[in-house]
């Protein structure tokens, strides 16, 4: 396989998923300080997953939007 492996369009580049998520957690650390960890841990599970299905349908949505209909 190639260093350079194309992407075939269903995912974006994986720095929009890294500093999304990165920048709403240090935004949702300030809001839950002081919560247990169990709590906090929870929240970030359903922060991730909900930017990472949210991050890739936007980029699905752009990318079908650039591509001719068939």
């Amino acid at each position: 396989m190639s260093a350079k492996k194309q992407s075939d369009g269903r995912w974006a580049p994986w720095w929009v998923y890294v500093v999304i998520i990165v920048g709403a957690n240090y935004a949702k650390q300030y809001f839950v300080r002081d919560w247990p960890v169990a709590v906090n841990a929870a929240i970030t599970l359903v922060l991730v997953g909900s930017l990472y299905l949210g991050i890739t349908a936007v980029y699905r949505s752009m990318r079908s939007a650039d591509r001719p209909r068939r």
